[in-house]
């Protein structure tokens, strides 16, 4: 039980406290040392250097999982990056962003086994406690209305519990896990439970549309028109697929129509666009991103093999905009891609070795068949391509720990 209060605790600090997911995240390593230790023979653990074998021993767990094993190569890419990066702090602190790309999967390689229904239980606190933020989100919005409106119209957010880009993602991954759960039939206690969770998942699918982050939005269709695909695949009822995807083509435009939080965030694209277009967009965020994913393609070519090196890509960002979007310069956005941010901090070199540590889950193992395993990963490579998604903690725990609980969820299943 000790694994399944960590994971609850993890997926309900990823969006609230820093803290507490630090504290989730070495709760894992310690359960997943104790449970190495169970393992072995505890009277020869009085030795120093039983110890040192008991460490071998994990260790060795995580090289019998490959999938599991590449994925330190996500901390490998900046770490070697030192060798010709000039910045030594903004490197440090790259790396260290990253540690958990190497931690949490040895800690999932030594973890004791748990059922589906433990599995499934971490999931449907997940999203209970997402409705009880967007609960707290919604009167917000309600009380400070007109103030909030204004600061879409204006390209800011609507006030979320940390990061809103990431908080959009976790809010799509509630959505589409409980509409999982309601599916597999799961309750608690009590049967009634699953009308509960039906009306939770319904809000949360509108919160998503009334905070119009459009990272989330885009991820969660995305996810919804794979499964939409697979479902015809699987069936061949392609009748019932065409109603599916005019439905989810309708379901936006409805939305545009009826939620004026929504409607606000789409005309402001398309007025921050003209402001691109006419070279007068540096003080909004969507021409922001425009210029930092030019001024990363510039950087990757004038470093195709190793890039600039990922202590100084914002020196590097810096210095591009200075001379080609001079008035974009004042503290320009990184690239707004995760697979440009990669190019541009350490080339091909590095986009190989991710990509690799990207793809090794996605192409070993009959996880990848478990549709939750499949659709996060839709999900999470969508998010790729507008957020350097991995950069920051937050990020990191959210792709990191989804990715990990679904693979061992699929084992189970």
């Amino acid at each position: 039980m000790a694994t399944v209060f960590f994971a609850a605790l993890l997926v309900v600090s990823m969006t609230c406290s820093p803290f507490l997911l630090s504290v989730s995240m070495w709760g894992f390593v310690g359960v997943a040392f104790w449970n190495a230790a169970l393992e072995t023979s505890p009277g020869n653990l009085r030795r120093p250097a039983s110890w040192l074998v008991l460490l071998r021993n994990t260790f060795q767990n995580l090289f019998r999982q490959r999938p599991l094993a590449l994925l330190a190569l996500l901390l490998a890419v900046p770490a070697l990056s030192f060798f010709w990066s000039d910045d030594s702090a903004y490197w440090l602190e790259r790396t260290r962003v990253r540690i958990p790309f190497l931690v949490l999967p040895w800690a999932f390689a030594n973890l004791p086994r748990l059922s589906l229904r433990h599995y499934q239980l971490v999931l449907y606190i997940l999203v209970w406690a997402l409705s009880i933020m967007c609960i707290g989100v919604v009167l917000n919005l309600c009380l400070h209305f007109d103030e909030i409106m204004k600061g879409l119209g204006e390209g800011q957010p609507v006030p979320v519990p940390r990061s809103h880009i990431r908080f959009s993602l976790i809010l799509a991954t509630g959505t589409l896990t409980g509409g999982w759960l309601w599916l597999q039939g799961f309750f608690w206690k009590w049967k009634w439970e699953r009308v509960a969770l039906a009306g939770a998942v319904v809000f949360l699918f509108l919160c998503i549309h009334i905070l119009s982050v459009r990272s989330g939005i885009a991820g969660l269709y995305a996810v919804l028109f794979f499964s939409a695909a697979r479902f015809v695949w699987q069936t061949r009822r392609w009748k019932t697929g065409l109603l599916v995807g005019v439905l989810l083509i309708a379901v936006p435009v409805i939305a545009v129509n009826t939620i004026p939080s929504f409607r606000i965030r789409i005309d402001y694209m398309l007025w921050d666009w003209l402001q691109l277009q006419q070279n007068i967009g540096n003080h909004y965020s969507d021409s922001e991103r425009w210029i930092s994913l030019r001024a990363g393609w510039q950087i990757w070519l004038e470093n195709p093999v190793f890039g600039a090196g990922a202590g100084d890509l914002p020196r590097e960002v810096q210095r591009v905009v200075n001379e080609q979007y001079p008035g974009y310069a004042d503290a320009p956005k990184l690239p707004h891609n995760q697979f440009l941010y990669i190019l541009a901090g350490t080339g091909l070199f590095g986009l190989a070795l991710s990509l690799a540590a990207f793809f090794a889950p996605v192409f070993s193992g009959s996880y990848r068949r478990f549709y939750l395993f499949a659709a996060f990963q839709v999900l999470v490579f969508a998010s790729f391509f507008v957020e350097y998604t991995i950069e920051t903690s937050m990020g990191v725990a959210f792709y990191l720990f989804y990715t990990l609980w679904f693979m061992k969820m699929g084992q189970t299943s």
